[in-house]
């Protein structure tokens, strides 16, 4: 490639492509050509970086290996910068790149760059803006992919334990949106410091996973259509705390505050303001806030459903039930609120069960 070649290519890429031509000029004059042929690694993950690339002919893979094989994360082509960041940081590379097809690469190695970041001060307060951030868009849009996988993965665990009960529908949709919006009535009141914008986020992805335990309940007793004898529903409340284990194990990996609330309301859910619930008698605010906002969430819905051995109830009748249960089964306090605003609870179910009929 010719100085004029090079200059273009430079200013393809989004590393350049702000700067002055004078500027591209001279940068030009520090990289090198490489040559990579089809499926030559430039580097492998793990390996030291000592130079970066820019693209400026043909295509590369940018994957990982795993233990299920290799998982490409992208593909890169002319104009595209690769390898810096791990060149600045001296860390070691984060994937492997391999050439897709015989392809051409400007290089410049760490030396060259440490030997023009000192001789031209200006160039590299703008070249270290630009590449911090590239490494900023980089980070915000890694963390918005694993936050939403997360999500993903938490609903369809929850869909497939609701999946064995066919007569629950848009349940789990219902009780999300009731519980977040029960959580930010409460939040920034003086009582309830502890539920905060994070909690009601929160409170949002892990509330439908209050029956994961539901799954070690088999079908004769989960899909009865009858009342449940006594056996039977001392099986049934198994799964608050077959859920509550499964949720241990995931702390294991991952203790943080979204999987600790996840646990109270799987373990929690049932239990009741006066002590009489179960899995352990918990009373009054013993009971995390967590699981006495999905409680009434929950009831209310079930309130609202028809099922097998019963008939729904009207929306008037629901928040009737609800009241009577207060101190009782529920948190008054909690219980005042949600009923003061409870037209907006009315909205969410007409929503989500317009999807059952």
């Amino acid at each position: 490639m010719n100085k004029a070649e090079i200059v273009s290519c430079l200013n393809r890429s989004s590393l350049f492509s702000s700067f002055s031509r004078e500027a591209v000029e001279l940068a030009a004059e520090r990289f090198h050509e490489k040559i990579f042929r089809k499926d030559e690694i430039v580097f492998y993950e793990g390996d030291k970086g000592g130079a970066f690339y820019i693209v400026a002919a043909g295509e590369f893979s940018i994957f990982k290996e795993t233990g299920r094989g290799i998982r490409e994360l992208k593909r890169i082509g002319p104009g595209e910068v690769f390898g810096e960041m791990a060149m600045i940081t001296q860390e070691r590379r984060s994937a492997t790149v391999r050439a897709i097809k015989n392809s051409l690469c400007l290089m410049m190695d760490e030396a060259d760059f440490s030997d023009w970041m000192k001789k031209d001060e200006p160039f590299s307060r703008n070249i270290f803006k630009i590449l911090s951030h590239r490494l900023n868009d980089s980070n915000d849009r890694y963390t918005k992919e694993i936050f939403d996988a997360h999500q993903a993965i938490i609903f369809s665990l929850a869909s497939l334990a609701e999946s064995r009960d066919p007569t629950t529908g848009s349940h789990l949709y219902r009780v999300r949106e009731h519980c977040a919006l029960l959580a930010r009535l409460l939040c920034g009141q003086p009582n309830y410091l502890n539920v905060t914008p994070v909690f009601v986020e929160s409170i949002y992805i892990v509330s439908p996973l209050h029956d994961i335990g539901k799954v070690a309940i088999p079908d004769g007793i989960l899909l009865k259509t009858g009342g449940l004898s006594p056996s039977e529903f001392e099986i049934m409340k198994s799964h608050t705390t077959a859920g509550a284990k499964s949720m241990m194990m995931v702390l294991e990996y991952c203790d943080n505050e979204t999987f600790r609330i996840a646990h109270n309301i799987v373990h929690y859910h049932h239990e009741r303001y006066n002590g009489a619930g179960y899995p352990c008698g918990l009373r009054g605010e013993e009971i995390p806030i967590e699981a006495r906002i999905i409680a009434l969430a929950d009831v209310y819905d079930a309130l609202r459903s028809k099922r097998p051995y019963k008939p729904s109830l009207s929306h008037r009748e629901a928040a009737e039930e609800i009241n009577n249960m207060a101190g009782t089964f529920f948190d008054p306090a909690i219980t005042e609120i949600m009923l003061a605003h409870i037209e907006g609870f009315e909205e969410i179910d007409k929503k989500y069960r317009s999807n059952d009929e």
